[in-house]
């Protein structure tokens, strides 16, 4: 704000041009007013966290890391003997779907209509299971990257 803070006392051409489209009740008292430069440096020191604060201290994390007394707990198995075996299923029906409807469309000729409508519904059918295993809700604060 390069012009005087307008005290509604004078004319409205010597004060702030916005000041005659902000209502009255929105408006600030000149006291309390904060000048561009006050904001700009206010703004630019925002700094913006997402991760939450450690709950040790950071001159107490070299002693927590070299305590002996800690063992790392054993790893949860992973892999496709662990997962849902409807989503297994539906993983193997879908690609196995699609691969024999390539091969029908290059080998078999003239094809069976039934064979046809069966390995169209299983590979669909199959497609459908997997969208119903994908994530529900997406935690805003991710980065994209979560498993």
């Amino acid at each position: 704000m390069t012009s005087e803070p307008n005290d509604r006392s004078g004319s409205d051409d010597e004060g702030d041009p916005d000041d005659d489209l902000t209502p009255e009740t929105e408006s600030l008292p000149a006291d309390e007013r904060v000048d561009d430069s006050t904001w700009s440096s206010f703004v630019d020191n925002i700094t913006w966290h997402t991760s939450p604060a450690p709950d040790i201290p950071p001159d107490e994390v070299r002693e927590a890391l070299d305590d002996e007394e800690w063992i790392a707990p054993e790893p949860e198995p992973i892999g496709w003997r662990t997962t849902s075996p409807s989503l297994v299923l539906g993983l193997i029906g879908a690609l196995g779907g699609a691969f024999a409807l390539f091969i029908i469309a290059i080998f078999l000729r003239p094809v069976p209509g039934w064979l046809l409508l069966v390995t169209i519904a299983v590979t669909v059918g199959s497609a459908a299971v997997l969208f119903t295993h994908l994530p529900q809700r997406r935690d805003p604060f991710s980065d994209g990257r979560e498993v």
